[in-house]
């Protein structure tokens, strides 16, 4: 990494990559920072046995993008951004697209990757193509998969925890075509369509995980 380069990997999760800003606003985030803390809400029933078993590593700057990136302008080199807008509404995540480009230096990069909901619905229709079995599940499949509602069980006061320690349900999806327009929209300019692990922005080899994605870079 260039001296002074900065680097902001938003929404990071447990993803933790060096040479980067690894961003989250999860509260487990703070949990992590408090020992014992995350067992004793486990042994209390607050947290489901999936909640008590994440790890959030503790080099996390906990900030929620929805109140902006607290960077100067022009200040940052690349931005990296996986399987977080699509948790945003429209409006953030233009908005969030806004705030990249304003922080971008000139020439900077910024890369979104998201569930591609071409897959999403190629992979229904051909469900509905299939036997009776696959058929009558095709569109339930579909819902799971989209991720816009998802059902809970538990006691109540883990029904809540799921709510406040668990990302939001999916609340706009995305092919290439709309995302590359939505980045166009907020004033970035070269939108395009990239393969895993293949673009301008670096450390792809650590950041990116999901094959099956949708990927796209702009520039300021």
């Amino acid at each position: 990494m260039t001296a002074g380069e900065l680097r902001l990997h938003l929404g990071c999760g447990v993803d933790v990559v060096p040479g980067w800003v690894n961003i989250d606003r999860s509260p487990n985030v703070l949990i992590g920072r408090v020992p014992g803390l995350r067992r004793t809400l486990a042994a209390a029933r607050v947290l489901t046995p999936d909640q008590a078993g994440a790890r959030f590593p503790a080099k996390i700057v906990r900030a929620d993008v929805n109140r902006g990136l607290a960077y100067p302008d022009a200040s940052v080199a690349f931005i990296y951004s996986s399987h977080l807008i699509e948790h945003l509404s429209r409006w953030q995540a233009l908005a969030l697209v806004r705030e990249c480009g304003r922080v971008l230096r000139p020439g900077g990069v910024v890369r979104f990757a998201c569930p591609d909901l071409a897959v999403l619905t190629k992979a229904y229709l051909e469900r509905k193509d299939g036997d009776e079995d696959v058929r009558r599940r095709a569109a339930d499949l579909f819902m799971e998969e989209l991720g816009t509602f998802e059902e809970r069980w538990g006691n109540p006061i883990q029904r809540l925890s799921w709510r406040v320690f668990s990302a939001a349900p999916h609340q706009w999806l995305y092919d290439a075509d709309s995302l590359i327009e939505l980045l166009r929209r907020g004033a970035l300019t070269g939108a395009g369509q990239r393969r895993y692990r293949e673009g301008e922005v670096p450390d792809l080899d650590r950041l990116e995980r999901r094959p099956e994605s949708v990927f796209v870079e702009a520039t300021r």
